[in-house]
């Protein structure tokens, strides 16, 4: 296998795996629980993350970079507004639904 290619698929990999442990660790603080109006209002920059990773991964990449430039950001670390946040969970957990 050429040293070059090799290269790219390794850190293919590493970018995975890095966004593999965030999605892991995600979930992990987020114990199943019933949640209040209050609760849906806010949501963590892990737990949109991990949304969007996983909206990306099942093939909807485009989709996410396009909600996230709909709300005036290149990537998901530019918001800071909790309210934001809220905004782009929900607006993301309808894409592939329709």
């Amino acid at each position: 296998m050429n040293t070059k290619v090799l290269a790219e698929t390794l850190k293919k990999l590493s970018g995975d795996i890095t966004e593999l442990a965030d999605l892991l660790s995600a979930q992990e603080d987020t114990a199943p629980s019933e949640e209040t109006p209050a609760a849906k209002e806010t949501r963590s920059k892990e737990e949109v993350r991990a949304l969007l990773i996983s909206k990306s991964r099942a093939g909807y990449r485009a989709e996410v970079k396009a909600l996230l430039s709909a709300h005036g950001v290149g990537k998901l670390g530019d918001i800071t507004d909790p309210k934001e946040l809220a905004a782009v969970f929900a607006e993301a957990e309808v894409i592939g639904n329709g």
